[in-house]
């Protein structure tokens, strides 16, 4: 099946009801996607559809893995990733997106591209904070980020050369 066509679904010619499709999601899948964050991925993505005269509801099932960098070595991992999501499709006149989750496609269209959806569903699958699991991270930069400042041998507070010149200014209160 063409790449392109994997991704559509029909409209017009979907009876009522219940559909499921079933799509695997890979590495060519993320390089299509211009300037997209994650290169590498292995997802699978279950479609469900209920057909009804004027409105299709898609339920959208996530599981996988996808490679991200590290939020505290930056070094990548494969993070696993699972989370449902629904959208609703209303037949109408116009092509148009209501909202986030609903979007109003021309009674007449033939298929929609879901590509798009599951794109964006499989990035907010994603959590804010991606850290290796506990005692995974790369411990040559684990050991740099908690390395102390060491004081001088003399035992004075040695201070960043940046921060020295700083030192010598006076301010002078006018009050």
């Amino acid at each position: 099946m063409d790449k392109k066509n994997e991704f559509l679904i029909p409209v017009s010619g979907l009876a009522l009801g219940s559909h499921s499709y079933q799509f695997e999601i890979n590495d060519d899948f993320f390089a299509d996607k211009e300037y997209s964050e994650i290169q590498q991925g292995k997802v699978a993505v279950s479609l469900d559809i209920d057909r009804q005269e004027t409105l299709l509801t898609l339920r959208f099932g996530i599981k996988g893995t996808v490679r991200v960098a590290c939020d505290r070595c930056a070094d990548e991992f494969d993070l696993p990733i699972e989370d449902e999501r629904q959208f609703f499709i209303k037949l109408g006149t116009l092509n148009a997106e209501e909202s986030d989750d609903v979007a109003v496609v021309d009674a007449d269209a033939h298929d929609f591209d879901v590509s798009t959806l599951i794109y964006e569903y499989i990035i907010l699958a994603i959590p804010m904070h991606r850290v290796h699991p506990e005692g995974l991270c790369n411990p040559e930069v684990i050991a740099m980020l908690t390395k102390e400042e060491t004081p001088a041998e003399d035992g004075e507070e040695t201070i960043d050369p940046r921060w020295a010149a700083l030192k010598d200014i006076k301010i002078e209160d006018n009050k």
